[in-house]
């Protein structure tokens, strides 16, 4: 049976967290990252605003529909980084992001028979712990409601 590592992203580290769960993807492990919603990105709050609203504003100017696409849900949030960080024009790096999978809150039982065999991990170093105390943060999920398009819709299950 296939064996899928469980990682918990609550209360880690955007970019810390991502490049690790990329690395363990590349390796060949089968990763299921649950409360993408709970991950921090560190930082000012109103910087991390004006930064991702203003990446909503570019598109070609021909024809919008071809791109570039902004995820506003946090799973999405999450593996477009995850990817982001493979080499995606490599066939190990498109192998790779098929491995990965993201999930809003806990698995929806609907995919609960889809891993069977879940071991629990964590990644050490990118905790909210080593942030200093008056360093400043803001959760993804609070970051894709003020971008807008995600309005705490849950899956069904």
């Amino acid at each position: 049976m296939q064996e899928y590592l469980l990682y918990d992203a609550t209360n880690k580290i955007l970019g810390r967290f991502c490049s690790q769960v990329a690395k363990k993807a590349l390796l060949g492990y089968k990763i299921v990252v649950i409360n993408a919603k709970d991950v921090i990105i560190s930082g000012n709050k109103r910087q991390i605003h004006e930064k991702y609203l203003a990446r909503l504003n570019i598109s070609t100017a021909t024809n919008p529909k071809r791109g570039p696409f902004h995820n506003r849900r946090p799973d999405t949030f999450l593996k477009r980084v995850i990817k982001q960080m493979l080499p995606t024009k490599k066939i190990r790096g498109k192998e790779a992001i098929k491995r990965v999978h993201v999930y809003m809150g806990g698995i929806p039982s609907r995919f609960k028979k889809r891993y069977p065999n879940l071991k629990e991990e964590d990644i050490p170093n990118c905790d909210k712990s080593r942030l200093s105390y008056y360093n400043k943060f803001i959760t993804l999920e609070n970051l894709c409601n003020r971008i807008g398009g995600w309005k705490k819709r849950e899956i069904e299950a």
